[in-house]
């Protein structure tokens, strides 16, 4: 990605003359994080200038926010930035995803809200929608990343909204998080590709189950991907009747839960299924002994095998 970074000149900027960028995705400044680093430029003074470029005769922030935040609050007049030309507006936003990809980590909603940005100022330039594997080219985000910002980036903006309050909130506050939301997303997808059917309206299904969540009808968030094993209940020869059936339940407003549900559709089909493969790894092991090499511990597991293996056989 061509830049103007090898043009900057070092300058000692007015604080007072610098805006912040807003392209920039970062939302939240946590106080934590803030207090270390005002207390180490208050000791040590700022050891890597910020990146800005001019404009109308003040300065646009590219790479520094919370060293410039800082020296505001430290009442310092100045600060050192190295000025660069004005990037275009995709150069502009891919410069600070690439700069935070080799940094601490955002908080995935900041991505998500910016993705549809940068998927338009890519598909401008290109002529096309870009790619998965485009986009983290471009960004610097790994497609893990990407995939679960998305989830995060189709949320209706009222969700999108309490993901953000609860970002606000210390981390052993928080209940509503962004690994919530996305792994309740992502079984809602299973089950729309699966039984669509059995979601009319997306968004009235998501009331339920954050309700469920916030009353502890639902107690971890693990649980949702249970919700897509009873969606795909047809891979397991499991009753796809019944599975429908307690989804539409799960979906509604009541104290049902998803382990309920699980266990009311499809939870012996997949223990089955369970006890089926471990059965042929054992077997496939056991094929590639031989009677000679058996030591004494083997011998007595094989034994005590052959008493449960004839006792289910005879039905006892």
């Amino acid at each position: 990605m061509p830049t103007s970074a090898e043009k900057a000149n070092l300058r000692n900027v007015s604080v007072d003359l610098i805006d912040r960028n807003p392209e920039n995705p970062r939302l939240l400044f946590r106080p934590e994080e803030m207090e270390q680093l005002l207390d180490s430029i208050n000791r040590l003074g700022i050891q890597v200038p910020i990146s800005v470029y001019q404009e109308a005769g003040r300065f646009v922030l590219i790479d520094g926010e919370r060293r410039w935040r800082c020296a505001v609050k430290l009442n310092h007049k100045t600060i050192p930035a190295l000025v660069q030309e004005k990037p275009g507006s995709l150069t502009n936003l891919l410069l600070m995803f690439n700069i935070h990809a080799l940094r601490e980590q955002w908080d995935l909603l900041t991505i998500a809200l910016k993705l549809p940005r940068v998927i338009g100022l890519l598909t401008l330039a290109n002529g096309r929608v870009p790619t998965e594997r485009e986009i983290s080219e471009y960004t610097g985000l790994t497609r893990g990343v990407i995939r679960r910002s998305k989830l995060l980036m189709e949320l209706p903006i009222e969700h999108q909204q309490a993901v953000l309050n609860e970002l606000k909130r210390p981390k052993s506050k928080q209940k509503l998080t962004e690994d919530f939301y996305i792994e309740m997303e992502r079984s809602l997808k299973t089950v729309e590709r699966a039984m669509p059917e059995v979601i009319p309206d997306k968004n009235a299904v998501r009331e339920v189950l954050v309700a469920k969540y916030r009353d502890g009808t639902i107690t971890n968030i693990v649980d949702f991907r249970r919700v897509g094993k009873i969606a795909r209940a047809q891979n397991v020869e499991a009753d796809p009747a019944t599975a429908k059936r307690v989804l539409v339940k799960l979906f509604s407003h009541n104290r049902y839960g998803v382990g309920a549900a699980y266990a009311d559709s499809v939870a012996g089909a997949y223990d089955e299924r369970d006890i089926l493969t471990r059965l042929d790894g054992i077997i496939e092991r056991l094929s590639s002994l031989h009677a000679g090499n058996l030591d004494d511990s083997i011998r007595e597991r094989l034994e005590a095998l052959r008493e449960i293996i004839n006792r289910l056989l005879r039905g006892g």
